[in-house]
């Protein structure tokens, strides 16, 4: 394989996990134990302080009419300013109907938040069928970007926002049909149309779950009104809807079915169905009896044949098509309407299953922004597992690159896996970061140490993301591509810890794998 090398060295004060106004940033390396990263609100340290408690009075007062007078007197209210945004953006667009290979990315104007909206930096995009399914039908106002879900962070606001701030991290969905979609750096979106990230979610994960958990909810919660005890069969459940209702159905209580490939039982069995089913060996109604609901993800064929199980006086509800009429009219069973479409209920509804762990969700490709096409020809040819989602690069867009996007952002996966284990206390993260054999070794507080990578994840898995997780900054600074061969630098800064983590990673049949992590530590009291 031919040698390509890519050395990427990023600016810390523009990393997405520094949420800080980058007019602050001289101010903020000066100081920046004395700031709130939350709300951007600096508090001068105390020798500082006393220092004006000592000056003259006439220099006081000043000071003081200086602070009332200017523009840039540094108040809460400028503190907490916006940035402004970039005059334009790289956006995937359609400009007429068509399929994933109609999409290109583009140079487009950055939009600006109309009254009761913010701005939002877009750190991913996921994929959903009705993506494509637009395009395809032309449904749209060309040119067009499409996308509904995303991950960001908030970086300007419309009048009248007091929900949230800039720096605040969100996820939600863009009414596509209506204004540009979330296949593109920054978007805007009204407020109620998105909620805090959640906690235990990494980035890519929050980009991924907005539709196919309101979806879940709309369907299951609202429509089907689930039940403890109640017999639930979800055909096509290993896609991403799929997989958000076997779990939300397990959640509440039931006795979830679930039909998927052979490949994707084990998947199924471990986000809590009770019972799988290969569509492709046997017909789900040879072998299943007397089920309350089925909540239908696949239409067609599936939906004609979904009565079939149903008790006398179960429930069915699709979400990919009509049920016949004659089979509601029989009045065997009951053909369930559907529901009202609420994003902000459905998704603050989801917030304590998310909490406590009960809901996750699986990546199955992640793309940069580059490969949209491709990313959408995956989700299209359907047989995912999860979701499929876009990289928009934040971790390392003030990067100097020079080799491919394609081999930066793979290596740039597992690094953030490794980022978001720390942001979130998932095993999962980490497990997706290492190799099975990995080693780390380094010095914390002037001690050398060395363990498997497996101790580490064990230790470092505590389920629930640090409690002072606004407090704490990460960024990848550099990474170095050779061949199949990468190394790369992470910072790490808590209030509890400062890190230098020198990774060594190597690309397997399944990806790029960190096999080594070289770390120097300390923490503030020994230092």
């Amino acid at each position: 394989m031919g040698s390509q090398r890519a050395s990427i060295d990023a600016r810390k004060g523009n990393h997405p996990d520094q949420l800080i106004d980058s007019q602050h940033t001289d101010l903020v390396s000066s100081h920046r134990s004395q700031f709130s990263p939350r709300c951007c609100i600096y508090k001068p340290p105390v020798s500082h302080r006393k220092k004006v408690v000592k000056v003259r009075f006439p220099m006081l007062v000043s000071l003081v009419l200086l602070l009332v007078v200017s523009p840039h007197a540094w108040t809460k209210e400028s503190a907490n300013a916006c940035a402004a945004p970039p005059a334009t953006m790289r956006a995937a667009r359609i400009h007429a109907a068509g399929g994933p290979e109609s999409l290109r990315v583009e140079s487009v104007p950055v939009p600006a938040p109309a009254a009761g909206e913010v701005l939002v930096r877009v750190h991913y995009a996921s994929i959903n069928p009705v993506d494509w399914k637009l395009q395809e039908a032309g449904r749209f106002k060309f040119p067009a970007t499409p996308g509904g879900d995303f991950s960001g962070e908030v970086i300007a606001l419309g009048s009248g926002v007091t929900e949230f701030k800039c720096g605040d991290l969100v996820a939600g969905i863009v009414n596509q049909r209506e204004r540009s979609g979330s296949y593109a750096e920054y978007v805007t979106v009204p407020v109620t149309e998105i909620v805090p990230k959640p906690f235990a979610f990494s980035m890519a994960e929050a980009a991924a779950y907005p539709t196919v958990s309101v979806a879940a909810w709309r369907f299951l919660v609202k429509g089907a009104d689930v039940k403890a005890g109640e017999r639930v069969l979800v055909p096509g459940a290993a896609g991403g809807v799929g997989s958000v209702v076997v779990q939300l159905a397990k959640a509440k209580g039931a006795y979830v079915i679930a039909t998927a490939s052979a490949r994707n039982h084990e998947y199924l069995k471990s986000i809590g169905a009770d019972e799988v089913i290969d569509y492709k060996a046997v017909q789900f109604e040879e072998v299943v009896r007397n089920v309350d609901i089925v909540i239908d993800t696949v239409g067609g064929d599936t939906l004609a044949r979904a009565d079939r199980v149903l008790r006398d006086g179960g429930r069915l509800i699709s979400m990919a098509g009509a049920v016949a009429p004659s089979v509601c009219a029989a009045g065997r069973i009951v053909c369930l309407a559907t529901p009202p479409w609420n994003v902000k209920e459905a998704l603050e509804g989801l917030a304590p299953l998310i909490a406590a762990n009960k809901i996750r969700i699986n990546i199955d490709g992640n793309y940069p922004l580059d490969a949209v096409v491709d990313a959408q020809r995956h989700n299209r040819n359907g047989n995912t597992r999860g979701k499929v989602v876009i990289d928009m690069g934040v971790a390392l867009r003030s990067a100097d690159v020079s080799a491919s996007g394609a081999d930066v952002h793979a290596v740039t996966i597992p690094l953030q896996a490794y980022l978001d284990g720390h942001a979130t206390g998932q095993e999962h993260h980490f497990r997706r970061a290492f190799a099975t054999d990995g080693m780390l070794v380094g010095v914390k507080d002037g001690k050398y140490g060395q363990r498997p990578a497996s101790v580490y994840i064990a230790q470092s898995s505590s389920g629930r993301a640090p409690r002072d997780e606004n407090l704490r900054r990460r960024w990848i600074r550099s990474v170095t591509v050779t061949g199949n061969v990468a190394t790369a630098v992470i910072e790490l800064d808590y209030p509890d810890m400062k890190a230098l983590d020198h990774m060594s990673l190597l690309k397997f049949e399944d990806g790029w794998r960190i096999v080594v992590k070289a770390y120097e530590a300390s923490t503030p009291t020994s230092t």
